[in-house]
Order: C-alpha cells, then sequence, then structure tokens
C-alpha cells in the first residue's frame, strides 16, 4: 500500500463470542419473513435440536413464535403469548423477525418450614427474603 503524506486512518476493533442460534430466549417471526418458519424451525433442529418450541399465531402480522423450553419450564406458554401479544406484537413489521430477551426471576413472599435442630424442633417463617423470625 502507498504511503501519502498527511493521511492518517484510525480503526475501531471488537470482537465478541456469539453463540448459535444468536438469541437465548424467545424469536417471534412476521408473516411473510424470507426464512418461514418452517425454514427457522428446521436451522434450530440443526443448530439447537429439542431446544425451542414452536407455536404458530393467529394474527394479521405475526405468524409464529419460538419459545425456549427454558422459558417454559418456568411460565406456561399461554403466559408467555400473552405478554408478547401485549407488549411485543404490536411493533412486530411484516417480514420482520424479532429477538426477544425474555427473563424471569421467580420469588417467594413467604416460606413455611418445620425442621429438627440441635434435638429441638424450630419452626420458622420467612416474611422477606432478608429477614426471618424464629420461634423455637
Amino acid at each position: 500500500m502507498e504511503t501519502v503524506p498527511g493521511r492518517k486512518y484510525a480503526v475501531h476493533l471488537g470482537f465478541e463470542e456469539i453463540r448459535l442460534p444468536p438469541f437465548e430466549d424467545i424469536l417471534v417471526l412476521g408473516r411473510k419473513c424470507p426464512q418461514g418458519k418452517h425454514g427457522v424451525y428446521k436451522s434450530f433442529e440443526f443448530l439447537v435440536p429439542n431446544e425451542f418450541e414452536v407455536f404458530e399465531i393467529e394474527d394479521s402480522i405475526v405468524e409464529a413464535v419460538f419459545i425456549n423450553k427454558k422459558v417454559l419450564k418456568k411460565m406456561d406458554k399461554a403466559d408467555v403469548i400473552h405478554i408478547l401479544q401485549e407488549k411485543v406484537f404490536p411493533f412486530v413489521s411484516e417480514g420482520e423477525i424479532l429477538r426477544i430477551d425474555f427473563k424471569i426471576r421467580i420469588f417467594y413472599d413467604s416460606v413455611e418450614k418445620e425442621f429438627q435442630h440441635e434435638n429441638r424442633r424450630v419452626c420458622f417463617r420467612l416474611i422477606s427474603h432478608d429477614s426471618a423470625l424464629f420461634r423455637y
């Protein structure tokens, strides 16, 4: 390459590891997307067999939703799809594929348990995740 006096250049370089498929939780397919739901399904079965469930959607814009089975172990599919219908589907365009980050946090308000400790019966009730009341 020829060197030209006074000419400079800068390169900004970055990289990161990717996983296939390039999303983890949910994929929403708009109608008329170039790959089609069958093409996407076949790709998933090749890349990550048996990790996603596909659901056909009765909607004028959204054709199908691919949901990771890990999500479905924590929440019912009807609840997941209902949330997507309210919060995501209104923003989907025809032919579009959207990657959805769908993080679930499970928590308990109250946990009650009875157990034996040093030959004493201990009953407790967890009032919040930060404090516990004990009765001996």
